[in-house]
């Protein structure tokens, strides 16, 4: 959610910081005053583009910077902790800075950022609904994804995924057998790479261990002087051992003594683990020797694994891949039919197997599919929308890594209107209801933390108006809701109502936003319902609002 954010010398804001709950909050005000001017604000700490108009005229820099606090499980959380912002509280900083000429600065957590980095971290966490945007649920390729969270079966899915990627694997390799062609001399070349590779007889651990003893090698003196330096420091004249161990024996004598008994325990201990490592340090310093053929040995051996690390791989493991590569194109030139053959029987056998799995899924998906439709449906009807049918339409596509459906929404918003795509729905009004109730069940499955929705109730009035309210009201139960408005009955569903408010004067203008409290709450509703503040309008008022909050 959105806890705190502070604006500066923006477009028409001079200074605002304000806190937020995880609730519902509306923000109210004239037209022109600056209601969308804080949803704007809001967008930069999306990775919205930004100009130099969003500067107030005189200012060097617009600021806007936000607290945000998210679920343990947020998706999100771990992108920050992989890119190094790591929180014990789930909280996070976002600044947006822009200055006169329009270039900006985005950080997280003070530390500066690609604009790109901050999309991606903040795609999941603030969803921005105006009635004219593009939204992700019109919008085909998302409906299969929407879809399988709504089903939240990704087991299922995953062996869908797991199945195709097999198949589609064996279809590349035989679909590469059946195009190429080649001649005796690629076959001849192909030969003689494995055959390099095998002379070599590399193993995956070989060239560490050389190095290592490459190194022990190059450092022959430094290792047995100093080695032989902590062997006498521990076993020679001064025999640091042998005074450990008189200690000890004097020690053994005051076991009574529980605290003396305690230290002579530890002391025993360090005893015989320095007697260990004394005898590891002269094992190893026994061993030690310059070897100048062995040295000669290793650096022939180490040529040779460049050069074929050179020629097949970076590393070992990738030149026995290679390897292992040559041999099957050598297979496929050298028993090409039979090769062949042998892959259209591995192909079927993959493409059976994905075929059942990506079935029964769709069975799953259907069956989910019915039942999706019908809570569409209520809550259209919640909205008035009586004569909307929703419906998931299905179409069998070839097999891909999420299955064999082409899902798309359809809708049909009047009595004998045929089913179209959701995105061909004409009318402003019905298409802003509509994506209300598609929110109340998505958002959750999304893990959206704060939606807003900017005027999306225009162009409706009376017992429609307040169904939006009511609906917003019950999406904050679940997820941080803003909405700009100026309907009374919207903004009456709130929590918490901010007024924004327009300062002229001839040489500035100014835009100030504030919560209300409950006096002044009625006084701003009366007047946005009635356009007067008579006892009248604030009783009105006064009853709207509680009928809105109970």
């Amino acid at each position: 959610m959105l806890k705190e954010i502070y604006v500066k010398d923006f477009i028409l804001i001079d200074t605002a910081a304000l806190q937020f709950t995880n609730s519902m909050s509306a923000f109210t005000g004239e037209t022109g005053a600056g209601k969308s001017l804080l949803i704007d604000a809001i967008a930069l700490l999306k990775g919205g583009r930004c100009n130099a108009s969003m500067v107030k005229k005189g200012a060097e820099k617009a600021l806007v910077e936000a607290v945000f606090e998210l679920a343990a499980d947020h998706h999100s959380l771990s992108l920050l902790n992989e890119y190094g912002f790591e929180s014990d509280d789930n909280t996070f900083i976002v600044t947006r800075e822009i200055n006169s000429e329009g270039k900006s600065t985005a950080r997280i957590n003070h530390r500066t950022v690609p604009v790109s980095m901050l999309k991606e971290i903040m795609e999941n966490i603030i969803d921005i609904h105006s009635q004219h945007d593009t939204q992700y649920l019109l919008n085909s390729k998302y409906h299969t994804t929407l879809l399988d969270q709504y089903l939240n079966d990704f087991e299922a899915l995953q062996q869908v995924q797991t199945a195709y990627r097999e198949y589609a694997d064996l279809k590349h390799d035989y679909e590469m057998a059946m195009n190429q062609t080649y001649n005796e001399d690629d076959l001849e070349f192909l030969l003689y790479q494995v055959r390099e590779i095998d002379e070599a007889a590399i193993s995956a651990d070989e060239e560490e261990q050389l190095i290592d003893e490459q190194k022990k090698m190059m450092a022959f003196e430094k290792l047995s002087q100093r080695l032989a330096n902590a062997i006498d420091a521990l076993d020679g004249s001064n025999r640091a051992s042998e005074s450990l161990y008189e200690a000890v024996h004097e020690l053994s004598y005051l076991e009574e003594f529980n605290d003396i008994k305690g230290q002579h325990e530890v002391l025993n201990d360090l005893y015989y683990s320095l007697n260990d490592a004394l005898d590891s340090l002269k094992q190893i310093y026994n061993q030690l020797e310059y070897d100048e053929e062995r040295n000669n040995e290793i650096q022939e051996r180490l040529f040779v694994i460049n050069n074929l690390k050179r020629k097949y791989g970076s590393t070992i493991a990738l030149i026995l891949e290679k390897r292992d590569e040559l041999n099957r194109k050598i297979e496929m030139i050298t028993h090409r039919q039979e090769f062949i053959e042998q892959q259209e029987a591995l192909l079927k056998q993959a493409l059976d197997r994905y075929s059942a799995v990506a079935l029964a899924y769709s069975k799953k998906r259907q069956k989910a599919a019915k039942t999706l439709e019908k809570e569409i449906c209520k809550e259209c009807v919640d909205l008035y929308l009586e004569h909307a049918r929703f419906s998931v339409s299905f179409k069998e596509q070839a097999p891909s890594i999420n299955g064999i459906d082409k899902i798309e929404f359809m809708i049909s918003m009047n009595p004998g209107e045929d089913m179209k795509p959701l995105a061909s729905v004409a009318s402003g009004g019905e298409l802003s209801r509509l994506m209300l109730g598609m929110k109340i069940i998505f958002t959750r499955l999304q893990g959206i933390e704060t939606v807003i929705f900017d005027e999306i109730d225009t162009g409706v009035s009376g017992k429609v108006a307040f169904a939006i309210g009511r609906k917003m009201a019950e999406l904050a139960k679940h997820t941080q809701v803003f909405c700009v408005t100026h309907l009374a009955s919207v903004a009456a569903c709130a929590a918490t109502q901010y007024l924004v408010e327009k300062n002229q004067q001839k040489a500035f203008t100014k835009t100030s936003i504030h919560a209300l409290d409950d006096e002044e709450r009625i006084r701003v509703l009366a007047m946005i319902a009635s356009n007067s503040d008579s006892e009248p309008a604030l009783s009105a008022a006064r009853e709207l609002l509680h009928k809105a909050q109970s």
